[in-house]
């Protein structure tokens, strides 16, 4: 009994497909020459020497001597923070050389829990896109001091990892928890190791024994190092370290300048993290990410490594990641290794996007009827934001204030001030430090478990004007609301909840902008193209008008993230990220 795929590459069967005229970049040797490839159903079979630019197949493509990379591979994002529904996503990346990606869907977890998950691992079966779904690790992603629409218990997640369609074990980010040796988060990542996957990282700011202890529990990935110094610790470690590379974080230069010099480095992948609909349409996905690196100095096929191999081998996929032999046929054709602008891409043999255009509409699976119902809150009103002080007698009181930094690192820090009461109420209106105004927030439950409501104050979060409301708030995703106007602010919130979750910017009481984001509160059902100008009008409405600054849509969503340092809200009190500690507002 023959093998048709042996047959293939020892030429005694027609192959079905060869590139030829290519220049190969070969990630095993760092070198460059013109070869050919042949394909035969899915895969990689036969890889000619250097020099051999042709083959006899049954469809012959001439490469025109473009460069042949394998396909890009992400090791590590979450699809909702795009604001696309799977479908929408694929169709949005593969023209950037994109085919197989690691998703992490926390973020529909926290709203609609296992059935969240269901989902978008029944909305990714059918796309050109390899999707690699990793489960919510924390669900919520704090326990201690948060809720969530669910919770994932350690016996919960032993149950899902057997599911077909996870591959793995999504980001631990209550990295406290583990290093700690909380018993929740040990079962976790033990769970993660009796079902033999891989258990990905998140650990800003982790260094030292610190860094040991959570390598030696089992989790040794990270994309949340913002420094070079601690990037190169990590990978000193032997950690995998995921530049990351988003709509946010922009950490691709500082890590650049400690490891250019160093060569290929084995344990460094790229990521994209949080990447907005707009910006991949705008910048791009991984080939953006490469494009960065290769900026900030690394060497061209280094950074291609990073972004292919290296990161087939973090996920212990011998299948992917490079142009070779019994790989899978995901190559990408590109006419410069520097501005990585993508001409064709191939995945598992198919001729997806031909001369940058994609060629096939990407199923989009409909979500279920409730998931556009799930802003469970009640009427919100002016009276929702007031800070009463017991003691009516104080003309002051001492107060904690989660004050932003725009500088590169942790930007959230807990702040003291003195502000006065009026009528019985904390006034924020006469604060003259140097991060004036003062703004009110509000984190409201949404996911109909409790009534939970906190009311915060913020300094440097530049809201001059009105209020924001959002329905992404990361990782729990309650409604959030910022704003200088308790007004503006209950407008704001009541119209997300009508709109079933999204933005909305309120101005001298008139809604100014909204952005309606109503599958969970996360996504939109538009297409990449349909909702980048969507994206950009908010934006730009914001930065005018309301929230002047950089990245204003991440100074809205990432107040409520308990796991990044170091002072954050929850929908339970003021959240002392470090410690994994609710703390009061007022002082002694």
């Amino acid at each position: 009994m023959t093998n048709p795929i042996i047959s293939a590459a020892r030429g005694e069967a027609a192959l079905d497909l060869a590139i030829e005229n290519i220049q190969l970049v070969n990630v095993f040797s760092g070198e460059i020459y013109p070869a050919a490839i042949g394909i035969y159903q899915d895969k990689i079979v036969h890889v000619t020497r250097p020099g051999e630019t042709s083959l006899a197949a049954n469809q012959v493509i001439d490469g025109q001597g473009k460069f042949a990379i394998p396909g890009l591979i992400d090791t590590h994002l979450h699809i909702e923070s795009s604001m696309l529904t799977p479908g929408a996503y694929a169709e949005a990346v593969l023209p950037h050389g994109t085919t197989t990606i690691v998703t992490d869907p926390h973020e529909i977890g926290n709203v609609l829990g296992e059935e969240g998950i269901a989902y978008m691992i029944d909305a990714s079966k059918e796309v050109d896109l390899r999707i690699l779904t990793y489960l919510p690790s924390c669900v919520p992603s704090a326990p201690k001091v948060e809720t969530a629409g669910a919770d994932f218990t350690p016996e919960v997640i032993e149950r899902l990892l057997q599911w077909d369609g996870i591959d793995g074990l999504a980001e631990v980010m209550n990295y406290v928890g583990v290093v700690q040796q909380d018993e929740r988060m040990i079962k976790i990542v033990e769970a993660a190791k009796k079902a033999g996957k891989i258990a990905q990282g998140h650990a800003p700011t982790v260094t030292g024994r610190d860094l040991s202890a959570y390598l030696v529990a089992g989790v040794d990935s990270d994309h949340e190092s913002r420094t070079g110094e601690e990037a190169l610790e990590k990978i000193q470690a032997g950690m995998y370290v995921e530049i990351r590379e988003s709509s946010f974080s922009l950490n691709m230069s500082p890590i650049a300048a400690y490891i250019k010099d160093k060569g290929y480095l084995p344990n460094v992948c790229l990521c994209s993290d949080d990447v907005k609909a707009n910006h991949l349409v705008q910048r791009g996905h991984m080939n953006h990410v490469v494009r960065r690196a290769i900026e900030e100095g690394i060497n061209p096929v280094n950074a291609i490594r990073f972004g292919t191999l290296n990161a087939a081998e973090r996920l212990q996929r011998k299948d992917i990641g490079a142009i070779a032999p019994s790989r899978i046929a995901d190559i990408v054709l590109l006419d410069s290794l520097e501005d990585m602008v993508i001409s064709d891409v191939f995945t598992a043999g198919n001729h997806v996007v031909t001369e940058g255009k994609l060629q096939f509409e990407q199923p989009k699976l409909a979500p279920p009827k409730h998931f556009f119902n799930t802003v469970k809150v009640d009427d919100i009103t002016e009276d929702d934001f007031t800070i009463d002080v017991t003691d009516k007698s104080l003309e002051e009181a001492n107060v904690r204030v989660i004050e932003y930094d725009f500088a590169p690192g942790i930007p959230t820090n807990f702040i003291e001030t003195t502000l006065p009461i009026i009528n019985g109420e904390l006034s924020l209106e006469s604060y003259q430090g140097k991060k004036a105004p003062l703004n009110y927030i509000g984190v409201f439950h949404r996911h109909g478990k409790n009534h939970n409501k906190t009311v915060g104050i913020l300094a440097g979060y530049g809201i001059k004007e009105g209020a924001v409301a959002t329905t992404v708030a990361h990782d729990s995703h309650h409604l959030a609301v910022l704003g200088v106007n308790k007004k503006d602010m209950a407008i704001a919130a009541n119209r997300a909840k009508e709109l079933n979750g999204g933005m909305v910017a309120v101005k001298d009481g008139e809604i100014v902008a909204e952005l309606p984001l109503p599958v969970a509160g996360l996504m939109s059902t538009d297409t990449a193209e349909e909702l980048t100008p969507k994206i950009d009008a908010f934006v730009n409405l914001l930065q005018d008008d309301i929230m002047p600054g950089k990245n204003p849509i991440h100074r809205l969503i990432a107040v409520t993230l308990p796991v990044i340092p170091k002072a954050k809200i929850s929908d339970l009190g003021l959240v002392d990220v470090d410690r994994q500690e609710i703390v009061p507002l007022f002082m002694d």
